[in-house]
């Protein structure tokens, strides 16, 4: 064997041990992040357990936000594509564009709060 295979096949020896360490450690970040994983689904389970034992014992009835949306739609005709328009104009659609999520100002010192192209609450100033 010449001394440059010898060479190039160390080289590549050190190349699959660094890969395997790198493997290892990679292994071990995903047992990490599993038992993270696993941890959270376990408190997921526990607050919906909660939150059907707090329902059983309730009186109380729900109104969802989107039924509240439904009624004022339809019992009192507001018509919700006029206000989608009042909450975001053209030229707000077009800073939205241009500048991503943040904070736009809208007519009568109201904000919009924008996420990932979706408007997800109106503020006040």
């Amino acid at each position: 064997m010449s001394n440059i295979a010898g060479s190039k096949i160390k080289n590549l020896q050190v190349l699959i041990a660094k890969l395997n360490t790198d493997i290892l450690y990679l292994k071990s970040q995903q047992d990490e992040i599993l038992s993270q994983i696993t941890l959270k689904q376990s408190q997921i389970n526990k607050y919906k357990k909660e939150i059907d034992l707090l329902q059983k014992n309730s009186n109380d009835i729900i109104i969802s936000e989107h039924a509240l949306l439904r009624y004022l739609q339809r019992v009192y005709k507001l018509d919700i594509t006029k206000i989608e328009h009042e909450i975001i104009d053209q030229k707000t659609k077009q800073k939205i564009k241009q500048c991503g999520n943040g904070k736009y100002k809208v007519e009568n010192d109201f904000y919009i709060k924008v996420q990932d192209n979706v408007v997800v609450t109106v503020l006040e100033k």
